[in-house]
């Protein structure tokens, strides 16, 4: 009996030695390839491969990422800053002021629309200007008042619709830099007719003075009423039309002024013979001398 259980004990110690011996079905070296080393055992150093990166075969080493953390914010993707030399930027204004310049002009034009066309023909009819300017009564000067003072709005913001394509720029935006160009045109023409009021003071020409200030009105009127149309088209045409009708705006404006100098010489001409020198001074100092001033001024400024 002894012997029986010394012969079961060494069956069972056997068996646990073979079951020992053979492969774990859940060790994890067993399954991978057997790959052939080199014969020399240096260990090969660590390289960090990228996820993308092609690796020689061979090399067993699991390519080292890190992952960047959950709270950084991707690169690329921030908050869009506008900066203060956006080109678009001041354009919603531009269109207000130009809005706003197109409802008085139709709103004046519907109002005095009569008395408007008949001061355009007396441009080129003397005797008609003359009709006009004699039974002009209170509410037809305060029709020709309020187109005059619309000219000044709309002059200045031609002046500055030329002065921004030129960089000119005043710093103001665009409300303060239109408000402050129509407060210099509206300062040259009643500098220019404070100007005649005091020479009609001074000279018994009071007259003649009285009805070229008339014409002044009446072709700046015209003036104004030709430059709101212009500067439309000047700021939403095309870039390669712009300064065609920038430029073009300037000349016609050119005509006009030289229109209305030709009435000025006709209505002095009875005072052309008599009163020479006083003519030709006013001319030179008045009506020559301010234009060669912004020739000088503009040609500094754009060069």
């Amino acid at each position: 009996m002894r012997y029986l259980v010394a012969v079961l004990f060494l069956a069972l110690s056997l068996g646990d030695a073979a079951a020992q011996a053979a492969p774990n079905p859940f060790e994890i070296r067993a399954r991978l390839p057997q790959t052939d080393l080199p014969a020399n055992d240096s260990v090969r150093p660590a390289t960090a491969y990228g996820p993308f990166d092609i690796r020689p075969a061979g090399s067993g080493l699991a390519p080292t990422t890190s992952r960047a953390p959950a709270t950084a914010r991707p690169a690329g993707f921030g908050p869009v800053v506008i900066q203060s030399t956006d080109p678009n930027q001041g354009k919603g204004s531009i269109l207000i002021i130009q809005l706003l310049l197109l409802v008085t002009l139709a709103s004046l034009w519907v109002l005095f629309g009569n008395l408007l066309r008949q001061c355009f023909r007396g441009t080129i009819n003397d005797s008609l200007m003359n009709q006009i300017y004699t039974r002009r009564s209170g509410g037809e000067l305060t029709a020709l008042w309020l187109c005059y003072l619309f000219f000044f709005f709309a002059a200045g913001f031609f002046v500055y619709l030329f002065a921004l394509r030129h960089n000119v720029s005043l710093n103001l935006g665009p409300w303060g830099s239109w408000l402050t160009y129509t407060l210099a045109v509206a300062g040259a023409v009643g500098l220019k007719h404070w100007v005649l009021w005091a020479y009609a003071r001074v000279f018994p020409v009071r007259k003649e003075v009285s009805r070229y200030a008339f014409v002044l009105m009446v072709f700046s009127i015209l003036a104004g009423l030709f430059l709101t149309p212009t500067s439309l088209a000047a700021s939403y045409a095309p870039p390669e039309w712009r300064d065609v009708f920038l430029y073009g705006g300037l000349l016609v404006l050119v005509v006009i002024y030289g229109f209305h100098l030709l009435r000025g010489l006709a209505i002095a001409s009875r005072l052309a013979f008599a009163r020479p020198v006083h003519i030709l001074l006013y001319l030179c100092a008045i009506e020559i001398a301010p234009v060669l001033l912004l020739y000088r001024y503009f040609s500094d400024a754009l060069v």
